[in-house]
């Protein structure tokens, strides 16, 4: 994948709100994960929730022995010991997602929004590479809840500067 690309990954409530908090900066999977740094992650909530809830950048993918990651990133992963050691029982090599640059987004996306806008969307059990047409609208949907487009009142003196569409922060993008 380029740095360009996006992905969706499928997280379990808690665990997204956890990330949306910054008390998880590290989702730590049993499979390789072929992203990049400055993949750009789209991060959907499991049933019961169903929605693209937040997006964040990937700062540093690290594949290591389980108790390797452990060692590195207990304190940011937020799980347990024994949740972490029952996830990789049996596995010889992990993968630690490192994020960044974290954002709640507004409006959330839920299941059936996206599928009105993407025919067959369906979320992944794992990790999904997004095409092109599904991060359009993604973007077009929803942007960080810190990005809010300011109110403009359209009535003051100098409507050249009224009418401008507030310039989108590289971090989102």
């Amino acid at each position: 994948m380029s740095a360009s690309s996006d992905i969706l990954i499928s997280l379990a409530p808690a665990y997204t709100k956890a990330i949306l908090e910054g008390r998880k900066t590290v989702e730590l999977r049993h499979r390789r994960i072929r992203i990049v740094s400055g993949t750009r992650v789209w991060l959907y909530s499991k049933v019961p929730i169903a929605k693209i809830e937040g997006i964040a950048r990937v700062q540093l993918i690290r594949e290591a022995a389980p108790m390797g990651l452990w060692s590195e990133y207990s304190d940011a992963a937020g799980i347990s010991r024994v949740e972490f050691d029952e996830y990789f029982r049996g596995c010889t090599i992990g993968c630690a997602i490192v994020l960044a640059r974290v954002h709640r987004i507004e409006p959330t996306l839920d299941l059936v929004t996206m599928r009105s806008k993407v025919k067959g969307f369906h979320p992944p059990q794992f990790i999904k590479k997004l095409r092109d047409n599904e991060v359009k609208i993604l973007l077009h949907a929803s942007r960080p809840a810190s990005m809010k487009k300011p109110k403009v009142n359209l009535k003051t003196p100098d409507r050249k500067f009224a009418s401008r569409s507030p310039q989108k922060s590289p971090q989102w993008q």
